[in-house]
Order: structure tokens, then sequence, then C-alpha cells
């Protein structure tokens, strides 16, 4: 059973790496990271620079130092040594599609000792909630870099995602100014459902 003491500081945590997060987001895109982007019909190669300029934007500002791996360094990652992708965003958003083989961060965190001796790659949209997960779980001692350009960056690999066991090019890009697909990606916008008192 858990100390009640340690719930309330879990929730207060999680209350406050939610504010920073939303804190976060609002002031890159106040100096340009999440806006001011190629324009709409831009070739898939303009959309790849530009996610890799808000990533690295994003990375300068809010984690700098953070280890991190690209999807071809994920792909071409040594087979000997236990590694998992881990999903940190939305319920809502993981609905629609995820990569294969990733589990959720609330199933990741339930079984975290399992995980110890693992790679753990936290993903997002784009990679800025998996960069702050990721500085969170290396003070937690976790070996653990963040997907660099995260889903993005999967989709411009020309990868598939997952939802319910089927392959699918479904992706949640968080809100339009993040779509930046390349063609052939069906981009999916919505919101969590209220929940329930």
């Amino acid at each position: 059973m858990t100390p009640p003491g340690l719930f309330r500081r879990w929730r207060l945590a999680a209350a406050l790496a939610a504010a920073a997060t939303a804190t976060a987001a609002s002031v890159l895109h106040g100096i340009g990271v999440g806006r001011g982007g190629p324009a709409a019909g831009a070739a898939d190669s303009a959309l790849s620079v530009e996610v890799g300029r808000r990533y690295g934007g994003m990375k300068r500002l809010l984690f700098p130092g953070q280890p991190d791996m690209s999807v071809a360094e994920w792909l071409d990652r040594p087979k000997d040594r236990p590694a998992v992708l881990v999903d940190v965003r939305e319920p809502h958003e993981q609905r629609v599609s995820m990569l294969p083989g990733a589990i959720t961060k609330q199933d990741f965190e339930r079984n975290s000792a399992r995980y110890r001796s693992w790679v753990v790659v936290p993903y997002c949209t784009i990679g800025l909630r998996s960069g702050i997960y990721t500085r969170e779980l290396r003070v937690q001692g976790f070996e653990v870099r963040n997907l660099a350009g995260s889903a993005l960056a999967w989709a411009h690999a020309g990868l598939l995602f997952e939802t319910e066991g089927k392959a699918t090019r479904r992706v949640h890009v968080f809100n339009a100014d993040w779509n930046l697909l390349p063609r052939g990606y069906e981009p999916v916008i919505s919101k969590a459902l209220p929940t329930t008192p």
C-alpha cells in the first residue's frame, strides 16, 4: 500500500511536470519554434528539415546535454543490448497509433524495475515531452536516450506505425502547428476526452 504522503508528492510532481510542458510549449511557440515553418504543400525534404530545426531548438532551450538517438541509430542499435521505446504521449494520442513494439509511459512506470539495465528511449510527437522525461529518468539512474524528432522523424524515415496490432500511417500530430508529416501519412488531431470525477 502506498503511503498517503508519497501519493500526494507523486500527484504534485505530475502536476508540476504537466505545467512545465505547457509552459515550455508556450515559450517555444512564442519564439517561433512551433510556427513559421514550411508553407502548406511544402516538399517532404523541407518538412524533414523543419522537424530537425524545431527539435534542435527545443533541445538547446529546454534539455541541453540530454542524450538522444536518431531513428537510424534506433534501427541500427546493437541487438545484444535490450532496449525499449516508451510513448510519453497522452492516451488519446496513443489510441491513434504508436511506434511498433513501444510501450506506454504508464506501462513503463508500473514495471520500471524490469528496465533498469535496458536502454530506455522515450518519444512523443517531436521530442519535447520525451526530452523532459529523458531528463527525469536520467536523474533516477536509467540509461536513457530521447528519440530525436520522435514520431515525426519516424514518419520521415518512411516507417509504419501500429494501432491494435495493425500497420497504419495515421499519426496524432498534437495540433495543426505540428503537422510536419510527409506525404502518405494521415495527420490526426484530437483532444482528450473529459474525465469524470
